[in-house]
């Protein structure tokens, strides 16, 4: 079994890169979601076209829950041994850590292969300025950089990004085009991409008592104006920093998708789901606020 992470801050676009890789390369697969926050969002959008989906909520795998990750990684080989097996750890966590946590389940049954970074070059000034640490590890300990959403973006964009990414990691391979640009053989070399453990990583520690988090099931709304004054009360920062908002809900009874990140904000409709979710995740939040918002009658 081959174990893949791919890394990447709160909204990066982790999710996509690995529903991409699962369509394009036909192998068979597990993913481990490490999700941050009270309800999971990725996992159960996942299994919707994946059923292979193994969910770790609650904690970060590069800290408090190392002794899980790596029973459930064990557990993953002995009883699905799957080909590959693609964890993406929690987006507020050290890769470092994560890195020196995964090694130890490494064994002649087990390979680790080189981490993927995927970084969104809209919030880069963003994630430098207030959670340094974690964004800069994430880039150091990798050495196959992605810079996503880079569809309309103007070249000089990208161009600063590739170089904010080199200048911290020279040694990285840095690719900026939409994954459509990829042919099946490229994301194949990516898994025969072995690790190389760096002797200087250092280890890093998860800013879960920095960021907080609130999630909500059950909600819906029948107004889609009231639904986007309440998130742009949310991005205002009426209610708190909150740096990511995701989930799927039903809007004027159509099932929709919400992504935020950032100062970027999205619907999308999408296929009926199980139950409603939501999650909000910054610092400051004011969560009894933020109950009333989405308190269902």
């Amino acid at each position: 079994m081959k174990i893949l992470l791919v890394s990447g801050f709160l909204g990066a676009g982790k999710t996509t890169f690995i529903e991409e890789m699962t369509r394009k390369v036909k192998k068979d697969f597990v993913v481990l979601e490490n999700e941050y926050g009270e309800v999971g969002i990725d996992g159960d959008l996942l299994k919707k076209d994946y059923d292979k989906v193994w969910e770790m909520t609650e904690g970060c795998i590069c800290c408090s829950m190392k002794s899980n990750f790596a029973n459930s990684v064990m557990t993953i080989a002995n009883s699905m041994d799957p080909e590959i097996l693609i964890v993406e750890p929690t987006g507020v966590g050290m890769l470092s850590s994560v890195m020196n946590n995964i090694k130890k389940v490494e064994y002649d049954r087990i390979q680790i292969l080189e981490p993927v970074t995927i970084v969104d070059p809209m919030c880069i000034d963003l994630y430098k300025e207030e959670f340094q640490d974690i964004f800069i590890d994430q880039i150091k300990s990798s050495r196959m950089i992605i810079i996503s959403k880079t569809e309309g973006l103007e070249l000089d964009l990208i161009e600063n990004a590739k170089k904010f990414i080199k200048d911290i990691n020279p040694e990285a391979d840095i690719f900026d085009g939409g994954y459509s640009r990829y042919d099946t053989s490229w994301w194949e070399g990516i898994l025969e991409k072995p690790w190389i453990s760096r002797d200087d990583s250092k280890k890093g520690v998860a800013l879960e008592s920095e960021i907080d988090n609130i999630g909500f099931t059950g909600v819906s709304f029948d107004s889609l104006l009231t639904f986007q004054s309440y998130m742009s009360a949310i991005m205002r920062a009426r209610f708190g920093n909150i740096i990511r908002a995701k989930g799927f809900l039903k809007i004027n009874d159509v099932w929709t998708k919400l992504d935020i990140v950032g100062e970027n904000y999205t619907l999308k409709e999408i296929e009926p789901m199980d139950t409603s979710k939501i999650i909000l995740i910054g610092t400051d939040l004011h969560k009894e606020e933020l109950t009333i918002l989405f308190k269902q009658d």
